[in-house]
């Protein structure tokens, strides 16, 4: 019989996230089996549709795909009522409300399509006419709003049609099975919604101003999942599962934007619309140049951000998004002392492996110097939950 003693000896500790995607080795076999029958579904849809023998791009070939679509989105829903809402099996919900969003986010956006087409009588030449009177018009306030004014709101009003396509799957699924990921998709869309509706009413705005509004969409996410841990300072919870994946996605997001920020700054100019090509970022890192350094330190420099602020309230999401960029930037950095491709390489990933291992072993140490001046009680102590004199 095994002692008590070795199984405490063996748990996780108190400050050890637990996963929030995952509850045993039942959850893998389950969604490898969720995978092979999504599979299934897609193949046997795709048999269905060559069977039918109609031309593709004609209205009939349209229902039935979206026919065929939708049905896959009900299936999904019911399967998701036994192994998440009775089951609570996490990681084939994960893949499942994921499904279930992409496709029920197909059909809506296809439904209000076809309702401009064939209700509200829209054509291809709403946009041309509307284009045409500002062909002569500089980038502006005046010429965007003019534009606007002559489209029908049914049109205008796109952006937001596609948030909501986005958001009510996500919203649904998460209030009727209340799986943690959903409700971080949902946050997700809930932004998403907000800049969408922002730009159907004022889109210079938000055009020109997208990168400061990118940074307070990541920003949102961010401060939205600390107020779920706040909640739930214990993590025991799905309250503190909903964070984790708020957290999981504002990093990313908020990463991104800062990068643009400093590639571009808090709004765009006329001669950013110019050359549009400036605006990648992605290109901007691979070039050999300082512009890709400088980059490359601010994302560093925003990752050491994230890490502070992980230790803090204690959640290593932020820092597990920010993995990859973290890799790029640091071999960036080392490329530029002009290393071969295979020293660029050891190095990047011996310093990164490194700094993770460290964080890793010395991670409540840490977090017990940095609370330190933090009180335990109270509203700041459920943001920043303490170190307890059992952990190591």
């Amino acid at each position: 019989m095994t002692d008590t003693s070795e199984l405490k000896a063996s748990s996780a500790r108190p400050s050890d996230e637990m996963l929030p995607f995952l509850n045993n080795f039942h959850d893998i076999f389950t969604t490898i089996g969720v995978l092979i029958l999504l599979g299934g579904l897609a193949v046997g849809a795709g048999q269905v549709m060559a069977g039918l023998g109609l031309d593709e791009g004609e209205q009939a070939f349209q229902n039935a795909l979206m026919a065929l679509i939708g049905g896959i989105a009900v299936f999904i829903w019911f399967l998701s009522a036994l192994l998440v809402g009775k089951q609570r099996r996490i990681l084939p919900g994960i893949v499942l409300s994921s499904v279930f969003g992409v496709t029920t986010m197909i059909v809506l956006v296809w439904g209000y399509a076809q309702f401009l087409i064939h209700g509200a009588g829209i054509s291809e030449q709403s946009f041309e006419v509307a284009g045409d009177s500002v062909d002569n018009m500089e980038f502006g306030r005046e010429a965007v709003m003019m534009v606007l004014a002559q489209l029908p709101v049914s049109i205008r009003f796109m952006p937001v049609v596609f948030g909501l396509a986005f958001l009510l799957p996500v919203a649904a699924y998460y209030f009727s099975y209340r799986l943690p990921y959903a409700g971080g998709l949902m946050g997700v869309g809930v932004v998403l919604t907000a800049v969408m509706t922002l730009l159907a009413f004022d889109p210079y705005t938000v055009i020109v101003w997208a990168p400061t509004i990118n940074v307070a969409a990541g920003a949102s996410l961010l401060l939205a999942g600390i107020l779920f841990d706040a909640r739930d300072p214990g993590r025991e919870t799905r309250l503190a599962g909903t964070a984790f994946w708020l957290h999981f996605f504002a990093a990313p997001v908020l990463l991104g934007a800062v990068l643009n920020v400093t590639q571009t700054g808090w709004t765009f100019q006329e001669s950013d619309f110019a050359n549009p090509e400036n605006l990648n970022l992605f290109a901007a890192m691979a070039s050999d140049s300082a512009e890709a350094t400088r980059l490359a330190i601010t994302a560093l420099t925003v990752i050491g951000i994230f890490a502070l602020v992980s230790l803090l309230i204690n959640r290593r999401a932020l820092i597990v998004s920010g993995l990859v960029t973290a890799g790029v930037s640091i071999g960036i950095i080392v490329n530029s002392a002009g290393l071969g491709a295979g020293a660029v390489v050891a190095v990047t990933l011996l310093v990164l492996g490194g700094v993770v291992v460290v964080l890793g072993a010395a991670w409540n140490p840490v977090r017990r110097i940095l609370l330190l001046p933090i009180p335990q009680v109270g509203p700041l102590g459920r943001i920043f939950p303490p170190v307890s004199a059992a952990e190591g």
